[in-house]
C-alpha cells in the first residue's frame, strides 16, 4: 500500500523536478516552491507519519538524482522520466485519478513562471498517454 512503500515518493518527486526542469533546461526557486508544496500534500495524505523535514530530505535526495542524470542532458532526463512515470503506474493505489491530479500538479509547475511554453504542453501530452488519462489544458 502507499504507507508501506515510500519509493514512490522519489519517483513522484523526480517526475515533478524533470518535468520543471526540461521545459526550459533549468530548474527555477518558483518551480521548487510549488514541487515542495505537491509532495508535502502527497506526502501528509499518505496516511504515514511525516515531517516536513522528510519531505526536504527526500527533495534533497531526487535534486541529486536529477543533477546526476542532467550531466547526460536531455535523452537520460527524458528516459528517467518516463521510467518514473512507469514505475507509479505499476503502484497499486495509483489510479486514474492520482494521474489527473499528477498531471494537474505539472501543469501548475508549468504556470509557476507565468509562462507556458510548447515544450511543456508537448510534455504534459506524453506523460498522460503514459497513464492513459487526458491531458489538462493550460
Amino acid at each position: 500500500s502507499m504507507e508501506n512503500n515510500t519509493d514512490w515518493i522519489q519517483h513522484y518527486g523526480f517526475i515533478l523536478v524533470a518535468f520543471a526542469h526540461m521545459t526550459d533546461w533549468k530548474l527555477l526557486d518558483c518551480e521548487l516552491q510549488v514541487i515542495q508544496e505537491k509532495m508535502e500534500f502527497m506526502i501528509a495524505n499518505s496516511n504515514k507519519e511525516y515531517t516536513t523535514e522528510d519531505v526536504a530530505q527526500n527533495l534533497i535526495q531526487i535534486i541529486n538524482k536529477y543533477e546526476e542524470v542532467k550531466q547526460g542532458r536531455g535523452k537520460e532526463m527524458v528516459e528517467e522520466l518516463m521510467g518514473a512515470c512507469q514505475s507509479l503506474k505499476n503502484e497499486p493505489w495509483f489510479d486514474d485519478l492520482s494521474a489527473t491530479f499528477l498531471l494537474k500538479n505539472l501543469s501548475e509547475v508549468a504556470e509557476a513562471d507565468h509562462k507556458v511554453e510548447e515544450t511543456e504542453i508537448q510534455f504534459l501530452k506524453n506523460i498522460s498517454e503514459i497513464f492513459g488519462v487526458d491531458s489538462p489544458r493550460i
